[in-house]
């Protein structure tokens, strides 16, 4: 009784002790999972809620719309310093399509503040051993925009417009300091590449710009010119609009990448 109690205080936030840390409440944050498929899988506004229970334990719940529901019930808490850890075994129910199964998950917490804490769920027998590395605050804007666009090319110069061009996709990389890589490689236009380019949110979008040089040429000789990329796109990648300009070549080269297959032809 006297250790869950020296644990127990050491973790409640003290009026005379500012080094304490309460570990209950709800946290706010984002998810990256990872398995032998995929690595930084990221989900945005996912919330974990951790009560105290009265043995001096923690009890977490994590339901995602993305992954499933968790529940540990008995986590062990330690103090040291600044930092309240957790660490416990539950059930985990995840599935596809409304069918689930429930898998054994771990659970370790390392706990600074509300705003401050990395949380991580295991679960071995999920796709060849899942983890789910959650953190508080907003998603990194890199990693929330990272992925692969497909889509059709709309192409306008000063020569034609409109002409289409299906199964096109833009790549984009985070670059872990808020920037991305954007890679085009088309059959069409080339291959263009920008190692850095910026991203700003707008309203409940994003947009990244960005510049490189593209090789273009036909019969086999190619030239390097300058472009520039301009973006945009919402969270969910279903709506967008990726933008290359190239204005040296046929008087101004605008190939655009946007989500679906080309519109038909007009008779």
């Amino acid at each position: 009784m006297l250790s869950v109690a020296s644990v127990m205080v050491a973790c409640d936030k003290g009026e005379n002790d500012p080094k304490t840390v309460d570990f209950a409440g709800s946290y706010g944050g984002y998810t990256l999972a990872s398995c032998n498929y995929f690595q930084n899988m990221i989900s945005p506004e996912e919330t974990v809620v951790i009560t105290k229970n009265a043995d001096g334990t923690a009890s977490v719940s994590f339901t995602s719309a993305t992954w499933g529901a968790f529940t540990i019930t008995n986590a062990q808490v330690s103090a040291s310093e600044n930092i309240c850890t957790l660490s416990g075994s539950g059930q985990t129910q995840m599935g596809m399509d409304g069918n689930t199964s429930s898998y054994d998950c771990t659970f370790t917490a390392e706990i600074k503040s509300q705003t401050d804490a990395r949380m991580t769920f295991n679960i071995p027998a999920v796709m060849g051993g899942m983890t789910l590395a959650f953190q508080t605050g907003d998603a990194p804007t890199d990693l929330l925009l990272a992925g692969t666009y497909e889509g059709y090319t709309d192409a306008d110069c000063a020569y034609f417009q409109n002409r289409y061009t299906d199964a096109e996709s833009v790549t984009l990389t985070a670059n872990g300091d808020g920037t991305l890589k954007v890679v085009f490689e088309s059959a069409s236009w080339g291959t263009f590449t920008v190692e850095s380019a910026t991203i700003t949110k707008d309203g409940e979008d994003y947009t990244f710009t960005g510049n490189g040089k593209v090789s273009m040429g036909m019969g086999g000789a190619t030239a390097d010119y300058d472009f520039t990329v301009n973006g945009r796109t919402n969270t969910a990648k279903d709506d967008y609009a990726i933008t290359f300009n190239v204005p040296a070549v046929m008087g101004g080269l605008t190939v655009t990448l946007l989500p679906g297959t080309a519109p038909a032809a007009e008779e």
